[in-house]
């Protein structure tokens, strides 16, 4: 990132960084997080303001001092500090725009439902109830079977020769 300043004097700031974006997964695509980590920070002062100067030792020392802190301006700063302090009322100004109440009502709510989460036992998944099996009631094939003498509680077809064959008479 560049910048340049013009006050108190005229400077160029290169900035190196890392900007890590997190983002909501909805229509919207909102910011969930982010994370800005500085790497260094140089400031460029042009050589003809130094030419001005070099008599002159309490400009020199002024201009040897950084405008900014770490590549960000104090206003930047500033400003991220706001942003801190503001992101955890998000919930609060948003329940005040919804409902209409005041600003302590929407705190005492807040605070409300988040001490009924916390003292809340976890809910179980509701689970739909369970159907019951129905059984197939054959009654043409269990009325065949029972005449026969064959119903043993399956309903696998046998082949009409397995009853009357044995090893033991085929062994001779």
């Amino acid at each position: 990132m560049v910048s340049q300043h013009g006050k108190p004097m005229f400077i160029k700031v290169c900035t190196d960084g890392r900007l890590i974006l997190e983002f909501a997964f909805d229509d919207m695509m909102r910011i969930r997080t982010w994370h800005f980590s500085i790497r260094q920070h140089r400031e460029l002062i042009s050589r003809n303001l130094l030419a001005v100067h070099t008599q002159d030792p309490p400009m020199l020392e002024q201009l040897s001092k950084n405008i900014t802190r770490n590549g960000l301006t104090n206003i930047t700063l500033n400003y991220l500090r706001l942003c801190v302090i503001l992101e955890p009322m998000q919930e609060l100004m948003s329940r005040h725009k919804t409902y209409n109440i005041s600003p302590r009502d929407c705190l005492k709510t807040c605070l409300f439902q988040k001490w009924q989460r916390m003292v809340a036992p976890p809910a179980e998944p509701s689970r739909p109830p369970a159907k019951k099996r129905r059984k197939r009631n054959n009654s043409a094939s269990s009325t065949s079977n029972s005449s026969i003498g064959q119903n043993n509680g399956t309903t696998k077809k046998k082949s009409p020769a397995s009853s009357n064959f044995s090893l033991a008479s085929q062994a001779s």
